[in-house]
C-alpha cells in the first residue's frame, strides 16, 4: 500500500476532514490531497508534519506489519524513503516496534543537507540520536550540539528539531524514538 492511501485511511478513521487535518499538521489541503493521491511524494518534513498532525510517528504511517517472536528487519526489506529534495535517506529498522511506540531509524544525510526541521512529535516523546559515521549538529528546540562517530545525544523530541551534516562525508545516523501512546 502506498503511503498516501495509508495518510487517507488513518485521516478516514479517525474521522477527519482534509481541511481538518490540513490545520493540525499546517499542510495545505491541497498537498493533502496531491499526496492522499499519490500525485506527490512528500519529503520526509512533509511526512512529519502529516504525522504530528495524526497524532503518530513518521512510521506508522507506513503500513508495516507486526512479526510474532523473531522479527528480522533484513535490509532487502526495510522501509526506505528517499527525501526527493535532498537525497537524504530513512530507513526503518524496527518495525516490530513501532505499534508500541518506538522507532529505531537509520538516517544518511549527505554533506550540506539536513531534515530542515521537524516539527515536534506528541507531547512527552524522548528521541536518542547516535552517530555511526561522519559529523551532524542535532538542534532541539533552541539547543543545539555537534556529535561526531560514537556520540549520542538524547533530547525532549516535543519541541521542532533537526539535524544537519556538518562534515564533507555522508553522516550515518540512529535514531531511537519513544513516542508515548495517546488514545486515539
Amino acid at each position: 500500500m502506498q503511503v498516501g492511501q495509508i495518510i487517507r485511511q488513518k485521516r478516514q478513521s479517525m474521522g477527519l476532514t482534509q481541511t481538518q487535518l490540513a490545520e493540525r499538521s499546517g499542510v495545505s489541503k491541497a498537498m493533502l490531497c496531491d499526496v492522499e493521491a499519490d500525485r506527490k511524494n512528500p519529503t520526509i518534513r512533509l511526512l512529519g508534519q502529516i504525522a504530528f498532525g495524526l497524532g503518530v510517528g513518521i512510521s506508522e504511517l507506513l503500513d508495516l506489519e507486526e512479526q510474532p517472536t523473531i522479527s528480522p528487519d533484513l535490509k532487502k526489506d526495510q522501509r526506505v524513503l528517499v527525501d526527493p529534495e535532498n537525497g537524504m535517506e530513512r530507513r526503518v529498522l524496527s518495525r516490530a516496534m513501532i505499534k508500541r511506540g518506538v522507532e529505531v531509524i537509520h538516517y544518511v544525510y549527505p554533506p550540506g543537507t539536513g531534515c530542515g526541521g521537524f516539527p515536534p512529535h506528541p507531547p512527552g516523546t524522548l528521541e536518542t540520536c547516535y552517530v555511526v559515521e561522519g559529523r551532524i549538529r542535532q538542534m532541539a528546540g533552541s539547543e543545539a550540539i555537534e556529535l561526531g562517530p560514537g556520540d549520542a545525544v538524547t533530547y525532549k523530541a516535543d519541541v521542532e528539531h533537526f539535524a544537519e551534516n556538518i562534515g564533507e562525508t555522508p553522516a550515518r545516523v540512529v535514531y531511537v524514538t519513544q513516542i508515548p501512546r495517546q488514545e486515539r
